[in-house]
């Protein structure tokens, strides 16, 4: 609880000092549900939901799956499970998974599942596709840039910050790519980043949008293919997502059509549903389900989940990120945030770790390695209703599975 007040207190003063924006019509009286909702008293999954949901733009679901990934709770209002929307920040996982299901089948398409065309030895333009492969080696950067790694770029510590400010922001040309942009449009637009950017690689954690765009065009240069074939290669087809509806744009906030392919850190609109079939993959140890709920087995080897849901700060300090503002040192695997008490000794953090990749339209999964489940709120708030003049729509969300969470320890008995 006290983690609630003090982020309430935290989100609206600094929405008041610091978002100087024209005024916003709010719907007051869901705002009012929601601070009741949080502060007040709910007593079981279905009458904290149910307030929430309340507050949303497009409604929302909420589901929970036991150690096996299995659905043992699921509520829903409005948004049905199936629903396809934007993700926003949920995209930073699904990045990380793709890029380390490249390096698996990479390595060994034999043992790994429904690799495609992603076979052994194929993603091998500047060496051997793995973490330690810098932008030097795939894209032949020079210079301190170029000894950027792989690694560095999924855990956001590259030092590719947005030049200047905070280095929170992005390169405009992410956004802005026309549909099929050629290869010479996205090297241009990777080479304004590292140009814009002032950063020293490994010394700062700087979220922003760069860093991933700049993975995205690795991976496509080293396996000679483009990044919506490796993803749909690598995630789609095995996962049985919707080819025509699991797609990323570079503008998800508009209804114009832009090139997704550097957008990794943001673009990609799923289902909660099938988000759930990848997610299983880090609960389970490298086990995804399909379309039919069975499972897939070798999907990602062990070491890539570890990485994945490792610390990979190697002694980067924050630079920026906006939960430091709330007085959270939360620091980052590769694509997930890592939530728990000692932020700072790896070691102490992994014993009440809460892995998540929330979004900043309040898409929310979570993976409790420790209590060995993992869930999902879906939601797509990117209006006003649930008063986002004065909380961030990923701070209503964060409001909520700090609430629910002692429930379902309760439900699971752990």
């Amino acid at each position: 609880m006290k983690f609630i007040f003090s982020l309430i207190f935290v989100s609206v003063f600094s929405s008041i000092i610091v978002n100087c924006q024209k005024p916003v019509s709010t719907d007051k009286n869901a705002l009012s549900l929601l601070v009741a909702g949080i502060l007040g008293s709910c007593y079981s999954l279905d009458s904290c939901f149910d307030q929430y949901a309340k507050t949303t733009d497009e409604g929302a679901s909420f589901q929970v799956f036991d150690g096996s990934g299995n659905r043992f709770y699921a509520r829903q209002s409005l948004l049905d499970y199936n629903t396809y929307r934007p993700i926003a920040s949920g995209s930073k996982w699904v990045t990380a998974i793709t890029t380390m299901r490249a390096i698996d089948c990479n390595a060994d398409s034999t043992t790994y599942a429904n690799c495609g065309t992603v076979t052994t030895g194929t993603c091998a333009t500047g060496g051997t596709l793995s973490l330690s492969r810098t932008t030097g080696d795939v894209l032949g950067w020079t210079g301190t840039k170029g000894t950027i790694t792989l690694r560095q770029l999924l855990s956001f510590t590259s030092g590719l910050n947005a030049g200047g400010g905070n280095g929170s922001g992005q390169a405009t040309c992410i956004s802005s790519l026309p549909v099929g942009a050629s290869g010479t449009q996205k090297d241009s637009c990777v080479n304004e980043i590292r140009d814009q950017s002032t950063g020293t690689p490994g010394a700062l954690y700087q979220y922003n949008s760069n860093h991933m765009a700049v993975a995205q065009r690795m991976l496509e240069i080293s396996c000679g293919k483009t990044w919506d074939t490796i993803f749909r290669q690598l995630i789609v087809n095995p996962l049985g997502w919707d080819v025509n509806q699991a797609v990323w744009k570079g503008n998800f906030r508009t209804g114009e059509d832009t090139d997704g392919s550097l957008s990794g850190a943001y673009g990609l609109s799923i289902s909660p549903e099938h988000y759930a079939r990848m997610l299983n993959v880090l609960l389970t140890n490298g086990t995804a389900k399909n379309a039919s709920g069975g499972n897939i087995a070798n999907f990602l080897s062990t070491t890539s989940v570890r990485e994945i849901l490792s610390d990979q700060y190697n002694g980067a300090k924050i630079g920026y990120s906006q939960f430091s503002a709330f007085g959270y040192r939360w620091q980052y695997g590769l694509g997930n945030w890592r939530f728990c008490t000692t932020t700072d000794i790896p070691a102490e953090c992994d014993k009440d770790l809460i892995s998540h990749s929330i979004g900043i339209n309040g898409f929310f999964p979570w993976l409790d390695k420790n209590r060995n489940y993992m869930a999902i709120l879906a939601v797509n708030n990117i209006g006003r209703k649930n008063g986002l003049s004065l909380l961030p729509a990923s701070s209503t969300s964060l409001f909520f599975a700090e609430t629910v969470r002692p429930l379902i320890h309760q439900q699971i008995g752990k």
